[in-house]
């Protein structure tokens, strides 16, 4: 643990000081959970991942910001990408229904934590299955993130249904075990 915070205090150090290397780091950290936080306003993929482009776009141009510890950035990244979200809408001439919904549902303080929760949360699965062995992660991506039936994806890799099958349950399996403390919070959330 001590580690984990010495590290996160040196990348922190490096980030304020301007290093790209420190910033690349924050973008892959911070990118699919950003991206599906925005989702949950947009409901639009594309649209979401070019918000939050356009916000690592304005950061890592700027370089003049300065961060005392690890939350105040993470809580810098969330807010731009929110300010961002209305924005995009706004431009799209579509403010007064976003506004409505927004201020209905999502930006009422209780559901922007709640948003924020969930998005951390996915920002930990989507970090351990990233820690899948290659062709495992590539198909349990496949499968799950992209839909994808067992016939497709073994058309695509050129691989036996059996195969499929396995590398789907061992990641499964992996997953399951380095999640299991995540099972409380996601019950609440999504109960």
């Amino acid at each position: 643990m001590k580690s984990d915070r010495t590290s996160q205090e040196i990348l922190l150090r490096q980030l304020n000081e301007g290093d790209e290397a420190a910033f690349e780091h924050v973008f892959r950290e911070y990118y699919a959970s950003l991206c599906f936080f925005a989702n949950k306003f947009l409901r639009d993929r594309e649209a979401a991942k070019d918000v939050v482009q356009e916000v690592f776009l304005h950061f890592f141009e700027k370089k003049q910001y300065y961060f005392p510890n690890w939350i105040a950035l993470k809580s810098f990244l969330y807010d731009c990408v929110q300010r961002k979200t209305l924005s995009y809408w706004e431009k799209m001439n579509n403010r007064a229904r976003i506004q409505r919904e927004m201020e209905r549902q999502e930006y009422q303080e209780n559901e922007y934590f709640l948003r924020q929760v969930e998005s951390e949360m996915f920002e930990e699965i989507f970090a351990a299955i990233e820690k899948l062995p290659t062709g495992c992660r590539r198909i349990f991506k496949m499968s799950y993130i992209d839909h994808l039936d067992i016939q497709e994806i073994t058309r695509q890799l050129n691989i036996s249904q059996a195969t499929v099958k396995t590398q789907r349950q061992r990641a499964k399996k992996f997953l399951r075990e380095r999640l299991q403390d995540l099972y409380p919070i996601l019950a609440i959330l999504f109960y």
